[in-house]
């Protein structure tokens, strides 16, 4: 089994190191399209043309699955990738992260409690304009009711200095601190508690900042979702070619192939993980 992993750079990778805890014989094929990041800040139109470029190399290794590993690319173009990818079944981690969202939701309660506890998500500026994960709820949900939606608020930030900052190697700045806490601000001082979803794939990199910046809040992130995702799906499930690992703690032996569109900018933390192979 040769899994892609697609994503505008090193945030991926955080997705890439769940599905070897979880699939650890497969061979991987990690693309990150490092010369033309952040993809937050471009036009659907840019975003498409470039995920349409990415699924057409990694198309070209003969994958047997490509998993969307970048929430802007998920939100923008899974269709035009899909399209580019035939038969080749594509997951993103859109729906990944609503159901990571709303578990953290059922555990403390808050549906429950009927409270004006928020679901905060954390994203790109184009994820944001998309309201991909405003969507992606109505989809899952469609019953829903008004009083309900009321009393469980969905609020969107964008925070388009993040990546850049996360690729440059700043995950532990002052100034990505002082950022961070400049997003959330205003929703920290309007709910003291509720739950913040990472939406996007490099910011697990730096989930303590946000709970340094969000205390009493729950903060969340697709990438464990989006294995588990995978291991219910036929193909996964079905497929005697790859062995699901029962000890997560077990170094995985499957190959990992990186291509980098821009090797030269990777941040050293990044190397470090990629010389010890994730």
């Amino acid at each position: 089994m040769k899994v892609g992993v697609f994503d505008s750079g090193i945030g991926g990778i955080t997705v890439l190191s769940e599905l070897r805890k979880k699939f650890g014989t497969a061979h991987y094929v990690y693309l990150g399209d490092t010369a033309h990041l952040p993809y937050g800040t471009k036009s659907p139109a840019q975003i498409e043309r470039l995920s349409i470029q990415c699924a057409k190399k990694l198309k070209k290794k003969n994958i047997d699955v490509l998993v969307v590993a970048c929430n802007t690319a998920s939100s923008l173009a899974l269709p035009a990738i899909q399209d580019v990818m035939k038969t080749t079944p594509v997951f993103g981690v859109v729906e990944p992260g609503i159901h990571a969202a709303l578990n953290a939701v059922q555990q403390n309660g808050i549906r429950e409690k009927r409270d004006s506890t928020p679901l905060l998500i954390l994203a790109t500026r184009a994820t944001v304009q998309s309201h991909a994960y405003g969507k992606a709820l109505h989809k899952l949900f469609p019953t829903q009711s008004d009083s309900e939606q009321a009393s469980f608020p969905i609020i969107e930030q964008a925070c388009p200095l993040l990546v850049p900052m996360i690729e440059e190697g700043w995950i532990n700045h002052p100034i990505l601190h002082l950022t961070v806490s400049e997003y959330v601000k205003p929703h920290l001082n309007l709910f003291p508690t509720g739950i913040a979803l990472l939406g996007c794939t490099h910011y697990p990199w730096i989930q303590s900042v946000f709970e340094k910046a969000l205390p009493n809040w729950t903060v969340v992130h697709s990438a464990s979702a989006v294995a588990e995702l995978l291991e219910k799906s036929e193909l996964f499930s079905s497929n005697n070619k790859i062995r699901i690992n029962s000890n997560p703690s077990q170094r995985p032996t499957g190959e990992i192939e990186w291509i980098f569109t821009d090797p030269d900018s990777l941040p050293a933390f990044a190397k470090t993980l990629i010389q010890e192979g994730v």
